[in-house]
């Protein structure tokens, strides 16, 4: 899915359980990024906090806050 790898910053656009949701890249890892979802989103998912992990593979990259 994924051809460009997020920035800090990034907005990108990730599946989750046959849903689209759209967050904001948090924090790099090796093999993903963590995001920070909206607090409707992360309700609806039934998390304790805002921010998910979304591996490299299973994103797309809406809108870039790097200078590439």
């Amino acid at each position: 899915m994924n051809s460009q790898k997020a920035s800090l910053g990034d907005r990108i656009q990730f599946s989750r359980n046959g849903e689209q949701f759209i967050g904001e890249v948090t924090r790099i890892r090796e093999e993903s990024v963590i995001v920070k979802l909206n607090d409707t989103d992360a309700n609806y998912l039934k998390l304790e906090t805002p921010l998910t992990v979304v591996s490299h593979k299973h994103y797309i990259v809406l809108a870039s806050n790097s200078l590439k």
